[in-house]
C-alpha cells in the first residue's frame, strides 16, 4: 500500500514538473557542449581462436561520443574483453549514431546487409527516447518490433541489451529536469528488462556506470573512455560463462 502510494506521488510529481523540465531541456539543447562521435575505423578484430562476430548497434555510446577514438569506445573495449575472456578471435563492427532513438535503430537494422554476421549483438538505446519524451506504450511497441527484427535477422545470435543509465545522477541537467529524466529512464529500463526477460537468447544487463563514482566527459552527459572501460569489463563479465555464445 505504501509503495503504491509512493509510486502515485512520484508519477504525479513527474507530470507536475514536466513543463519546467521541458523548458530546461530546450535551454540545454541550445547551450550544452556537443562532443563528436569517435574517430577511426568501425570494424576490426581482436584475439586468437575460433571466430566470434560482435555487432554493436544503437546510440552515442555505440558511436563512442566522448571517447575521441573508436578503440576507446565502450563496444570496442567490450570486444577486446570478449576476446580475452572467451579466448576467441572477435570480429567487431560498430553501427551507432549520436542522437539515435529506437526508431532510428530499427531503420539502421533494415539498412544492414542480410549477409552481416553476428554471434553477439550489443544494443545501447533509450536515452534519446527519454529526452524525446517517447510514451511508455510507444517504447514497448517499438521494443517488441525491434526484438522481432533482431530475431528475424540473426536468429542464432546472443542479444545483449545494455540497461539505460541512471540519468538522475547525470552532471549536466539541473533540477527538476534531472529528476524527471531519471524517473523516465528508470521506467523505460524496467519496461526493457521485463520484455527481454520473456525472450529466448536475449539478456538485459543493468548499467552500473554511476557519474558520482566514474568519470564523465565535459558535456556532463557521456561517460569518459575510462568509465567505458569499466562498463565494457562489467558487460564481458556477465558473459564469461555464457554457454549460449557460439
Amino acid at each position: 500500500m505504501i509503495a503504491g502510494t509512493r509510486n502515485v506521488l512520484t508519477r504525479t510529481g513527474f507530470w507536475l514538473l514536466l513543463p519546467i523540465s521541458a523548458m530546461q531541456g530546450l535551454w540545454l539543447r541550445k547551450t550544452a557542449v556537443r562532443l563528436p562521435e569517435a574517430s577511426g575505423e568501425r570494424t576490426g578484430t581482436f584475439g586468437q581462436g575460433s571466430p566470434l562476430h560482435l555487432l554493436a548497434l544503437g546510440d552515442s555510446i555505440i558511436a563512442g561520443v566522448g571517447t575521441q577514438t573508436v578503440d576507446r569506445s565502450m563496444p570496442v573495449q567490450f570486444a577486446q574483453n570478449l576476446a580475452d575472456s572467451q579466448n576467441r578471435h572477435v570480429h567487431w563492427r560498430v553501427e551507432g549514431s549520436n542522437g539515435a532513438d529506437i526508431s532510428h535503430l530499427l531503420n539502421s537494422i533494415n539498412c544492414l546487409s542480410d549477409q552481416q554476421q553476428a554471434d553477439v549483438v550489443l544494443i545501447s538505446i533509450g536515452v534519446n527516447d527519454v529526452t524525446g519524451l517517447s510514451s511508455k506504450q510507444y517504447w514497448r511497441n517499438q521494443l517488441i518490433a525491434l526484438m522481432s527484427k533482431l530475431r528475424q535477422k540473426w536468429p542464432e545470435a546472443r542479444i545483449i541489451f545494455a540497461g539505460l543509465p541512471p540519468m538522475s545522477k547525470f552532471p549536466l541537467p539541473p533540477q527538476p529536469l534531472r529528476f524527471t529524466l531519471g524517473l523516465r529512464a528508470a521506467t523505460l529500463d524496467t519496461n526493457l528488462a521485463e520484455i527481454v526477460a520473456g525472450q529466448v537468447n536475449m539478456q538485459h544487463v543493468p548499467t552500473l556506470i554511476d557519474p558520482t563514482q566514474h568519470d564523465f566527459c565535459e558535456d556532463g552527459f557521456h561517460p569518459s573512455a575510462a568509465a567505458c572501460s569499466f562498463w565494457a569489463e562489467e558487460l564481458a563479465n556477465q558473459l564469461r560463462n555464457d554457454t549460449l555464445i557460439k
